[in-house]
């Protein structure tokens, strides 16, 4: 499994067709092979930070994510707007429950 993750920043008065555009493909998303999870949540509207979560099964389904239709679409419309990003790759060797509190 791999994990996307990190921060992102969106110019602030681009925020809100970023939500409109994501809460589109956000389903599509979701229902590709290999998807475990997928966020893009914005953190702050002001300064237009937005944190990215994802999970995938391995490397070939976050390969095929990128060549989905509606990917180049966001990544057409956002993707030179995107900056200050720190969003990386972690593999990730296991995983187990989190502890009972």
């Amino acid at each position: 499994m791999i994990i996307v993750g990190g921060q992102m920043t969106i110019p602030p008065e681009h925020i809100a067709d970023f939500e409109h555009m994501l809460a589109d493909m956000r389903p599509k998303v979701l229902a590709e092979a290999g998807c475990h999870h997928y966020s893009l949540l914005v953190e702050d509207r002001a300064a237009g930070i937005v944190n990215v979560y994802e999970g995938w099964e391995d490397d070939a389904a976050l390969a095929l994510h990128f060549t989905q239709p509606w990917i180049g679409a966001f990544f057409a419309r956002f993707g030179a707007l995107m900056s200050a990003s720190t969003v990386v790759i972690h593999d990730v060797a296991g995983t187990r429950p989190l502890p009972r509190m």
